[in-house]
């Protein structure tokens, strides 16, 4: 775990120079000549380096196009990739693989991210002591709820291509503390409400570009050279084990996976449409239907069928659907457009229509970024650092107004304390059926849904029950968000 933080002062240069946070993979993204995306999807005989260099192009270029919705510039990308190719390509590369597997691990390692992070801002919040940091209280709560949000999108994406998730299993439990399951350098734990959790959150939620665009200021505060090609033998990159083998040595960010990510769903539904229709695909229109997307449509939770406040919840039955997914949950956790602003700017509250990194920001140094001056830390080109302080209004945070919880508490801690140990007990049962009933409405039960609003009201009373209560002479009890065991 990471060190506490001393005087108050956020871990800047820490969470710059991280492996996680440092833009490592756009910066080796290939920008002089590449294999071409044919070659790699199909050629059998290129080298590793060749494979790896050509991914990291492709799905930075194809994801570029699709996930900023510059359609016309994607349908001129693929037609000089492909280039009216119409005889037959062996089955070489892609060609054959089954895809049901290879996205049923890595979809259920995106539900695995978005669920690690529910618990550690639901304990941070409910930690905060009752009509104390309201404002605060009001920003994690929103972004708790949308981490919810994108964990049923995921779902969607899943039930989309006929695999089923899992969101209610042991294996599909966080164990904390832990580091996401990526490439990162920190661990993420059950923590009480403080400089030390929120710079974990902000961490977590690190945007992939380095530079964002400044907010207005207004003086009155409102409200790669060629590859050696190695053809001595014939290989197949193409495997789970090395696509998840890229990800974790060139994915830093939860954006960079939702991106690579993405970019395999297109590689999957390109082949879905090459082996019906024996031509590569030229267009978007003849990529986005059909291929991969066989779901059954009932089991898609839809926008009328959740209550969650903020974001957009988006049903999927094409390449469009998973389009939008992933805008909002990448917009939500790090900003679109290069802006320090989701895709769907919310009312509810100050602070909420930031992306959930700036959110955190304003907490953490106790100011909101609408009204501040930041010519100072402005490019020629109107960017500053995503690091950038916010320097707006006040956002009044008492640090001391929260239950000394025991970082990571575990059921076994309350063994020699009955009380406690049944109480533990109590809000670890209530935590699966709130995710059992989000396992039954993705499995085409919509209507058990809003029970889990119920269960997250319930949720809070059990936990602050727990965080009031002293464990030992130095921490206070807490949820342990574990498995049942009985």
């Amino acid at each position: 775990m990471r060190q506490q933080l001393i005087n108050k002062t956020e871990p800047q240069e820490n969470i710059e120079n991280s492996t996680f946070s440092r833009n490592s993979f756009a910066q080796n993204t290939i920008t002089e000549e590449a294999i071409s995306l044919q070659s790699l999807l199909f050629d059998s005989k290129i080298g590793k380096h060749d494979w790896t260099e050509g991914l990291k192009h492709h799905s930075k270029t194809l994801t570029n196009f699709l996930l900023n919705n510059q359609i016309k510039e994607f349908n001129t990308y693929l037609q000089s990739q492909f280039g009216g190719h119409t005889e037959e390509i062996s089955k070489q590369g892609l060609a054959g693989l089954d895809y049901r597997p290879i996205l049923q691990d890595l979809l259920q390692t995106a539900i695995l991210i978005e669920h690690s992070t529910i618990p550690p801002y639901l304990t941070a919040l409910y930690s905060i002591k009752d009509g104390t940091n309201v404002l605060a209280s009001q920003i994690i709560r929103s972004v708790a709820v949308e981490e919810m949000l994108h964990m049923i999108m995921v779902c969607n994406v899943m039930n989309a291509v006929n695999i089923q998730p899992s969101v209610n299993q042991s294996q599909n439990y966080p164990t904390y503390p832990m580091k996401l399951p990526m490439n990162v350098d920190f661990y993420v734990g059950l923590e009480t409400f403080s400089p030390n959790s929120i710079s974990t959150f902000i961490a977590i939620e690190s945007p992939t570009n380095p530079t964002v665009k400044a907010p207005k200021y207004i003086p009155q505060i409102e409200t790669s050279s060629s590859f050696s090609r190695s053809v001595a033998q014939e290989n197949n990159f193409w495997t789970l084990e090395n696509m998840k083998d890229f990800m974790m040595k060139n994915v830093h960010t939860i954006g960079e996976y939702y991106d690579v990510l993405f970019f395999y769903i297109v590689v999957f539904q390109i082949i879905a449409y090459y082996e019906k229709n024996k031509k590569l695909p030229q267009n978007f229109e003849e990529l986005n239907k059909g291929g991969i997307f066989t779901g059954n449509p009932a089991k898609q939770i839809r926008p009328e069928q959740y209550y969650g406040s903020g974001g957009k919840l988006h049903p999927v039955d094409a390449l469009e659907g998973v389009i939008l997914v992933f805008q909002e949950i990448k917009g939500q956790g790090e900003g679109a457009d290069d802006s320090i602003f989701d895709v769907d700017a919310s009312q509810f509250e100050e602070g909420a229509e930031l992306a959930h990194y700036f959110r955190f920001k304003e907490v953490f140094h106790e100011h909101f970024y609408v009204g501040g001056d930041y010519r100072p830390f402005i490019d020629e080109k109107g960017m500053m650092p995503v690091a950038t302080p916010p320097v707006g209004k006040p956002l009044p945070v008492d640090w001391s107004a929260a239950y000394p919880m025991k970082p990571n508490p575990k059921i076994s801690d309350y063994q020699s304390n009955p009380v406690l140990f049944e109480q533990g007990k109590a809000f670890n049962a209530t935590y699966k059926k709130l995710l059992d009933a989000i396992q039954a409405a993705v499995e085409g039960h919509a209507e058990e849904l809003p029970k889990s609003i119920m269960y997250m009201y319930a949720l809070k009373e059990q936990a602050i029950g727990l965080m009031s209560q002293p464990l030992d002479s130095q921490y206070n009890a807490g949820p342990t968000f574990e498995y049942p065991s009985n």
